[in-house]
């Protein structure tokens, strides 16, 4: 039936022409693929219909996964600044424990217990944020540890507290302020002279400040030099107890004199670009039985 085919003709003032020829396929054909059509749209009108409330539920859940991850990450920049005031507290004791020979990390360990698992670091918070389920484990761990350690700190600072109460002159005596503030702009330690390049041990900091800057005493003492020395150009250095020496050099003026007794912050000097110096700044050393040690142990932030 479908292969039979018909001639379409056209009569005209010159006679009788054939138009064209087509096959009953050729009619069928377009006839079914509309009625298809007709029925897949009519299938699929109820997804279409719903489509308007579907989009907006997606819209709205990723409005509440874009605050779900933007409270994360300010919850994580929250963990991160309270575990560096953590380390600060715990640095902070760490020097305290210093200037009353009080061994933070032996009774840290006490108060933690040998073997036991070590607290979750904050670390974990700088991976990636899988979902908002890891992210919230991650964060009520921390701040398990974070709570737990700033509680073992508080511990040890009272009980630092009481020592220095009993042991209020001797932490007189020790070296724990700064001479002067400023940038550290060489450490204890070996290094990379100035002069060549070679290396060399450096046995204090180097605080780099303007000239004339006031310097003082780090802790009460006995001043027991003040003149000039080769390399470090003016020099002051005092006597503490316990075996304790300060020294300061490159200094531009003495503010005292030997055999006298300072106080703990008294003004003795000025800072200067006295000596062997590349530019303005301030040379401290600290020794402990005649051996220089490293002064950021002993200078309170």
């Amino acid at each position: 039936m479908l292969t039979r085919q018909c001639d379409i003709f056209i009569l005209g003032s010159n006679g009788i022409k054939r138009l064209c020829t087509y096959r009953r396929w050729m009619l069928f054909l377009p006839l079914t693929l509309i009625t298809v059509s007709l029925a897949v749209n009519v299938f699929l009108w109820k997804y279409y219909a719903g489509y308007g409330s579907l989009a907006a539920k997606v819209s709205e859940s990723g409005k509440v996964l874009a605050e779900q991850k933007a409270e994360a990450y300010r919850l994580k920049e929250k963990m991160a600044a309270a575990e560096t005031e953590v380390k600060r507290i715990s640095s902070f004791n760490e020097k305290l424990g210093v200037m009353v020979n009080f061994d933070v990390e032996k009774e840290t360990s006490a108060a933690v217990g040998v073997g036991s698992p070590g607290p979750p670091r904050a670390s974990a918070l700088d991976q990636p944020l899988p979902g908002s389920v890891g992210v919230g484990r991650r964060m009520n761990s921390l701040i398990e540890y974070l709570t737990s350690e700033i509680s073992l700190q508080e511990v040890l600072q009272q009980d630092l507290r009481n020592s220095l109460r009993e042991r209020k002159l001797e932490f007189e005596a020790r070296p724990s302020l700064w001479p002067l503030k400023g940038r550290i702009s060489s450490g204890f330690g070996f290094r990379r002279s100035p002069f060549g390049g070679k290396g060399d041990f450096h046995r204090g900091v180097d605080i780099r400040v303007p000239t004339g800057t006031s310097v003082h005493a780090p802790g009460a003492g006995k001043v027991i030099e003040v003149g000039y020395m080769s390399g470090y150009g003016l020099r002051v250095v005092l006597e503490h107890d316990f075996g304790v020496q300060t020294v300061f050099g490159h200094l531009r003026k003495s503010l005292v004199k030997e055999g006298q007794t300072v106080k703990r912050g008294q003004k003795i000097a000025l800072s200067g670009n006295s000596g062997r110096s590349t530019g303005p700044h301030l040379h401290y050393e600290v020794h402990v039985q005649a051996k220089a040690v490293n002064p950021m142990k002993f200078m309170l932030d």
